[in-house]
């Protein structure tokens, strides 16, 4: 009969375990998937209110947004932009697309001639125009 050593004998661990990387990854990937949506990265302005509710005639990502901040500032589709630019983006937007919308969303302490200009050029584009507005917390 054969006796065994008791001495334990060294030897090479020749397989990494992964799971501890693997349970890392998921997790993280769910926190980013569960945040991302939630990420809204649009200009701040202070919307004038309307007590009734509004109902979208269109899915949201076929509409182009306009945000007029207080200081007159223009945005684009989140892109600043000056009176000149928007003229040439929105002949640009109609072209590309058949029926296109825009939502204008302006701040309710804006200059109104600075809102004047920005109704003009939509209008001269022939873009139908929706206005953003928040609904009253009665």
């Amino acid at each position: 009969m054969r006796r065994y050593s008791q001495r334990q004998q060294t030897h090479v661990l020749s397989e990494l375990n992964v799971t501890p990387l693997l349970d890392l990854a998921f997790v993280l990937l769910i926190i980013f998937m569960i945040t991302t949506p939630l990420i809204d990265n649009r200009i701040d302005v202070n919307l004038p209110s309307n007590g009734s509710a509004s109902i979208p005639l269109q899915k949201p990502s076929l509409i182009r947004e306009i945000t007029v901040d207080q200081n007159g500032t223009i945005f684009f589709s989140g892109t600043r932009v000056n009176l000149q630019e928007l003229e040439i983006g929105l002949a640009n937007l109609k072209e590309r697309e058949k029926d296109p919308v825009v939502s204008l969303r302006a701040d309710r302490n804006l200059r109104y001639q600075n809102l004047v200009d920005v109704l003009g050029v939509i209008r001269d584009s022939g873009i139908k125009l929706g206005l953003a507005t928040q609904q009253d917390s009665r």
